[in-house]
């Protein structure tokens, strides 16, 4: 039996990891499409590479919640940042009951490594159909999270963190060491100079290696964090001129993996991406484990090395490989695919529809919690008053969709989309502000 899916999701990374979900499709009874939230500085390459493998919707939040093919899916996935997850949630499983239409089920998942805030991470996404986790590490936490609370219940599936096509065995291997930068990791200027160097300084050690620098995302566009000096410009005033066999690419950082040796990250979830297409990977160790940067997750794994004390790559490239028991531990196992979620997916289709779980407990507060409209109207007023008006559209948008016949609510939205600063401050002026 064959499944229609929706992916939605706004952020590159939230979009690589729908084409990760999107590419297993080929492989399964699988329709996909994913709606790309329309946001200023997405890559053009993320959309490009998803339209190659389905359809690809690019709608507002409020325009996919009010559009009529969403019934014609068997189950949405949800890949927003925390307070999105809950809103989507919420607004959509009111207003398919305002427009007396069925409601489908929903999951949401992460785009790679939980490497913190876990907690926080689960309390926006409880109240979901499925959520997906990486492995057993991460269900263990979660569990050890909701025992002995009302919200025990909640469904999860180990969708695992294999996210590409395992690579031809035998390929020959140029001596490359493809560094896999990470925009705020580390974020403080001075680490990032000092990570630099230590990538030259090697490379000067390696002469019969080739050391590239792969950026995150290109100098004009964004991803979820934001950054204020890209990693070429670091390079530049750090370096002034490059050893030789040192260079920034901007070739796909999957043609880098097939063709080189080694990965270096700090914390980058490509660390599995190598794994899959056979080039090992290698996690720095120079700046320490430290929550902020990530490394304690891969304090088990076998792979972490000092890259300053290193005497070449040679050495670092002779080392043992991932230790297997860490790798299932945290889930990137064969038994760990979204054919897990699949077939989560087709039970919940052969069951009768379930009633929403109640988020709202004496003593008890989830972030994910139901958003009434007042607490939206209310969002909106702060932000009109940081003069952040995008985000207050945004909360208006879905007030209105919970209130579709509350005048006040269009009347603030159309004000705020005013783009002449003079006229929208008249308009936000005659206009009703919310007062709870």
């Amino acid at each position: 039996m064959s499944l229609s899916l929706l992916l939605v999701a706004d952020s590159d990374s939230q979009l690589l990891a729908c084409q990760a979900l999107a590419r297993f499709a080929d492989e399964q009874r699988l329709r996909v499409t994913v709606n790309a939230v329309p946001r200023d500085g997405t890559p053009a390459s993320v959309i490009e590479a998803l339209s190659r493998i389905g359809p690809v919707w690019q709608l507002s939040l409020r325009q996919l919640l009010a559009d009529p093919r969403l019934d014609g899916f068997d189950a949405i996935g949800v890949y927003l940042t925390g307070s999105k997850l809950a809103e989507f949630r919420s607004v959509y499983r009111d207003s398919r009951r305002q427009l007396d239409r069925p409601l489908r089920p929903l999951f949401c998942g992460f785009n790679g490594v939980v490497l913190e805030r876990f907690e926080e991470a689960i309390a926006w996404r409880l109240g979901y159909d499925l959520i997906c986790l990486n492995g057993p590490r991460d269900q263990a936490r979660l569990e050890l999270m909701l025992r002995h609370t009302p919200f025990a219940g909640q469904r999860c599936v180990l969708t695992g963190l294999g996210r590409q096509r395992a690579a031809e065995p035998g390929v020959e291997r140029a001596d490359q060491l493809v560094f896999a930068e990470q925009v705020v990791i580390p974020a403080a200027d001075h680490e990032r100079r000092r990570l630099v160097r230590i990538l030259a300084a090697l490379a000067r050690r390696s002469p019969d290696w080739e050391v590239l620098i792969r950026p995150r995302v290109a100098p004009h566009e964004r991803t979820f964090h934001a950054v204020t000096t890209h990693i070429t410009e670091t390079v530049e005033e750090t370096l002034g001129g490059l050893p030789p066999n040192l260079r920034i690419s901007d070739a796909p950082l999957a043609e880098l993996l097939q063709s080189g040796r080694l990965l270096a990250t700090v914390s980058s979830t490509a660390f599995f991406d190598a794994l899959d297409l056979g080039c090992k990977p290698l996690v720095m160790a120079d700046f320490g484990l430290r929550h902020d940067l990530g490394t304690p997750f891969f304090a088990g794994s076998g792979l972490l090395r000092h890259f300053a004390r290193a005497a070449d790559i040679d050495s670092l490239a002779a080392g043992p490989g991932a230790d297997p028991d860490w790798l299932h531990w945290v889930g990137y196992d064969p038994h760990f695919s979204p054919r897990n979620l699949l077939e989560a997916l087709q039970e919940l289709r052969a069951q009768p529809p379930r009633p929403p779980k109640d988020l709202i407990h004496p003593g008890y507060m989830v972030n994910a919690a139901d958003l009434s409209s007042n607490q939206l109207r209310r969002g909106a007023e702060a932000a009109i008053r940081r003069r952040d008006y995008d985000e207050a559209a945004r909360l208006l948008e879905i007030a209105q969709l919970q209130r579709p016949e509350n005048r006040n609510i269009g009347r603030r939205l159309a004000a705020v989309r005013i783009g002449n600063r003079v006229g929208r401050r008249l308009a936000l002026l005659v206009t009703p502000r919310f007062r709870p």
